[in-house]
């Protein structure tokens, strides 16, 4: 028979296998983006190396092969994203220096407390006489724009009209003091939320949750396996998702009892998962160095 502690830890165990098994069966886990996740998340903060051995067993863990480790490692490296170094019949993986850059930007957005901008964030609109042209829009809406049609942008944001119009003088640059957003701005806004991703999100993990928060603490091995999966997830969404101002958010805007839902789980597996790097995770110098500041303050305080 089972101990208290045990049943939880099997209920926490098969909660973890159902989310994988759903992902699978939706194609929407990768081996070599769950890699790209747990370098970033786990091993940057813990000086960006770690050994093979210990990738391969959480791999393992999440369902993912060796044969599958092995070959998204292959592609990472032709591709530049990681960098191998072997010493003796040990290997041992960090991200190259300009995607372990890139990963360190994007934690702002990923481990943000909330992704809303003030109230009080400058509007302006940016219209066009005939149709911008794909980069243009692509280039604005990658500062956080958010197109209206083929000739405008509302960009939430200060804005410089002498510097814009000096790259794209066809635009007129006009800041609003207010706005009312109508049924159709608000399901464009709704739509750039990504308000279906985060709710099924917190869907899929509330449960999990639930497990946690009735249980015993999680096994070290499945505390990891449970945050790599999660942010896997999540910075998906959190790295999508349109930044408003706060005072534009709907009433039933999902993303931040989604986000207070994801940094309670994270939370809570921080330190087991940080005790199996402990044990199991390796550097060519020895053992893994301490965590980052940085670390302790992903999502904010409680």
């Amino acid at each position: 028979m089972q101990t208290p502690a045990q049943t939880s830890a099997t209920r926490l165990a098969r909660a973890i296998d159902a989310r994988l098994a759903d992902l699978t069966a939706s194609t929407r886990l990768s081996a070599w983006s769950l890699i790209v996740t747990f370098m970033g998340d786990a091993i940057g903060p813990r000086g960006g190396e770690v050994s093979a051995a210990a990738l391969q067993t959480l791999m393992g863990r999440l369902g993912i092969g060796h044969g599958a480790v092995r070959t998204a490692i292959s592609r990472l490296s032709a591709d530049g994203w990681i960098e191998r170094q072997r010493e003796g019949r040990n290997s041992f993986y960090r991200l190259s220096p300009d995607v372990a850059e890139t990963v360190l930007a994007a934690e702002q957005r990923i481990y943000a407390k909330s992704s809303l901008l003030p109230t009080a964030t400058p509007l302006n609109l940016l219209m066009a006489s005939a149709p911008m042209a794909d980069s243009t829009r692509r280039a604005f809406e990658g500062r956080g724009a958010l197109s209206l049609g083929d000739t405008v942008l509302l960009w939430f944001g200060k804005a410089d009209p002498a510097a814009i119009q000096a790259r794209h003088p066809d635009l007129t640059i006009a800041e609003l003091d207010t706005l009312a957003p109508g049924a159709g701005l608000r399901a464009q806004l709704r739509e750039a939320r990504l308000s279906d991703e985060f709710t099924a999100l917190r869907a899929a993990y509330q449960p999990i949750e639930n497990t946690l928060r009735d249980g015993s603490p999680p096994t070290p091995e499945d505390a990891m396996a449970l945050r790599c999966l999660m942010i896997h997830e999540w910075r998906r969404i959190a790295l999508r998702v349109l930044a408003i101002p706060a005072g534009l958010i709907a009433d039933d805007d999902p993303e931040p009892d989604a986000r207070a839902l994801v940094a309670r789980i994270y939370r809570q597996t921080l330190a087991p998962s940080e005790t199996w790097l402990d044990h199991h995770a390796t550097t060519s110098a020895g053992a893994m160095p301490p965590a980052a500041p940085r670390l302790a303050l992903r999502f904010g305080p409680d």
